[in-house]
């Protein structure tokens, strides 16, 4: 069960992705940024409230201290958790993430505490992430991602890259790099 472990990301599902990186970089000095476009190919066996589901998203991640901001747009009105919470046009504060050993456990466990699954999916074949509606509790959605695989890779690279930067060079980088 979740007992214990940080939230390792805040996220916002945003309507305009580059104006969103460039406002936050303006007003929080983050960065770099790293962004990904239409890169809802990356998630596969997707389901959505039990459905089978494809999203098309563009997402920015970048580090602020010990936490990772990311921003999200959505490019079609497809079910997802993002529209389950913004209308096309809309946007804002839309989950916390936490990594876990045991995604599937995690989903049971909120299950149990009354809280709905609403997408579980397979990032690059690799790390298993879930959806859980917890808007009741924390006014956002959970995020509960697989501790493993290219996406924590991914976070821990981001923030070793964010640790080193200095705040001028690539200010906006592209997420592929993060894989290298």
């Amino acid at each position: 069960m979740l007992v214990g472990k940080q939230y390792s990301q805040i996220a916002w599902v945003v309507d305009d992705l580059d104006k969103a990186v460039e406002q936050w970089q303006k007003m929080a000095g983050i960065g770099p940024f790293f962004v990904g476009r239409h890169v809802g190919a990356m998630f596969g066996d997707t389901k959505h409230r039990g459905l089978p589901a494809e999203i098309d998203i563009s997402a920015a991640i970048a580090q602020a201290g010990p936490v990772q901001i990311e921003l999200i747009q959505q490019h079609d009105s497809a079910p997802s958790p993002y529209r389950d919470v913004y209308a096309a046009g809309e946007g804002g504060l839309h989950h916390l993430c936490s990594f876990v050993d045991d995604v599937d456990a995690e989903c049971r466990y909120f299950e149990s505490l009354g809280y709905e699954v609403v997408l579980t999916s397979l990032i690059a074949g690799q790390t298993p992430v879930a959806y859980v509606d917890t808007r009741a509790l924390t006014g956002t959605m959970t995020e509960l991602m697989g501790n493993q695989g290219l996406a924590a890779q991914m976070f821990s690279a981001t923030a070793k890259v964010a640790a080193e930067w200095d705040g001028v060079t690539d200010p906006i980088r592209d997420l592929a790099s993060l894989m290298a």
